[in-house]
């Protein structure tokens, strides 16, 4: 997916803008209901989370949104989701 992402971007001549939190709760309310197991692979695997997850989301606004969502949800599997992301926002 990286390699993938890094030719993409040598390919587009303008690029869109992928900072997404320049609009936090409009990103957030995009997706915030992705389902568990995507929210998992994304805030497990450390190059994801680095190269991808901290490109379009730089300021962390829509993270901490997740994260107060995730807490909110009070479901065990929302707990650990809300663990995983609050390791990756200290």
């Amino acid at each position: 997916m990286v390699e993938h992402l890094k030719s993409w971007k040598t390919a587009v001549p303008d690029l869109p803008e992928v900072n997404f939190d320049l609009t936090p709760e409009i990103a957030f309310n995009e997706i915030k209901d992705l389902s568990v197991a995507v929210f998992r692979k994304l805030l497990s695997n450390d190059e994801v989370y680095n190269q991808i997850l901290l490109t379009l989301f730089p300021e962390s606004k829509t993270l901490r949104l997740l994260l107060n969502y995730f807490k909110n949800k009070e479901l065990p599997i929302y707990l650990k989701l809300s663990e995983l992301l609050e390791k990756r926002l200290r």
